[in-house]
């Protein structure tokens, strides 16, 4: 099989993998996509970045975090790591990997299988997608109006870096 053909297969999967994440999500935070992708960037699961960002002591000074509220946003995320640990469960973390692989580096693209183990794996996504949501819910709930309007406006001043950065790149 020669190079173009596999970059071809390649490609069709990241698409189809991406469609069908993008099929079961959605987000309570305008943010959440972002805070995604640099998780992935710095191999760190999405939820424990949204937790240590905001436990950080700079995000407690500038959102003035009483310790009441503190000591909830760390029982969320502490509640959360269980759940999606028990979600995992004892699945082999590499099992969907090595399947998308074998897909990838067959002779031939073998679509029906790609879409057998995309649907294999949305349950899980859809799941944990919810416990996301679920999680970002219960913050949203403890801070309060100011609070959520400093953190809008962090978020905010923190893209518009990022996004002056990878323009200067």
């Amino acid at each position: 099989m020669n190079t173009h053909t596999k970059m071809k297969i390649r490609h069709t999967l990241k698409a189809l993998l991406l469609a069908s994440v993008m099929a079961g999500s959605g987000t309570v935070l305008a943010d959440t996509d972002k805070v995604e992708a640099h998780a992935q960037a710095k191999h760190m699961k999405p939820m424990q970045t949204m937790g240590r960002m905001l436990l950080s002591k700079r995000a407690i000074k500038h959102l003035a975090l009483t310790e009441s509220q503190q000591a909830e946003l760390k029982s969320i995320f502490d509640a959360q790591k269980e759940q999606v640990k028990s979600l995992r469960g004892d699945r082999d973390k590499g099992e969907h990997h090595t399947a998308f692989k074998a897909l990838i580096e067959a002779e031939q693209f073998d679509k029906a299988q790609a879409q057998v183990l995309l649907e294999q794996f949305q349950p899980q996504k859809r799941d944990m997608m919810l416990i996301r949501l679920e999680t970002q819910h219960k913050v949203y709930h403890i801070l309060t109006e100011e609070q959520r309007d400093k953190l809008k406006e962090l978020r905010h001043k923190r893209m518009g870096k990022k996004h002056h950065q990878h323009q200067s790149s």
